[in-house]
């Protein structure tokens, strides 16, 4: 299992080439392949995309070895990069939903919501507000903790 210091290498390295080469190039077609792979072999395109929809900013090489590490670990990846509470708070709901393997419908009902409205908070396009929260932490027995943001 590679370190995060040789991820962030490998991420150096490839992007290096991208940015080196052409894009129509033998060089760029494979390095672009092998950054894909490193990436979503490790975590799902649609996780990838919520984050950095969340932040509203590309990932750092340092952020993207994180969630490539906690992906092959399966870890939550907001464990690994802090998300704004909104996110967050939506990131937990689904993956809490899914490790229960709750369909939407079935946390809806169990919540007073709507599975639609369900939908759009665990996307991203609706938040959570926190006697929502509560109520769904308590469906699932957990806690749920906001995490501050680090200070740059």
């Amino acid at each position: 299992m590679a370190t995060k210091d040789q991820i962030i290498i490998e991420l150096n390295d490839l992007n290096h080439v991208i940015a080196s080469y052409p894009v129509d190039s033998k060089q760029y077609q494979n390095a672009s392949d092998k950054l894909s792979r490193l990436l979503l072999d490790a975590v799902n395109i649609r996780d990838v995309s919520f984050i950095v929809k969340a932040l509203g900013r590309k990932l750092s090489d340092d952020e993207l070895a994180n969630l490539i590490i906690a992906g092959r670990n399966g870890q939550p990846l907001n464990e690994s990069v802090t998300l704004p509470a909104e996110a967050d708070a939506a990131y937990t709901l689904r993956i809490e939903r899914q490790k229960r393997h709750l369909t939407q419908q079935e946390l809806a009902s169990k919540i007073g919501i709507t599975q639609g409205q369900l939908a759009k908070i665990e996307n991203g396009q609706q938040n959570a507000n926190l006697n929502l929260l509560q109520r769904a932490m308590s469906v699932f027995g957990e806690p749920y903790i906001v995490k501050p943001i680090p200070q740059s």
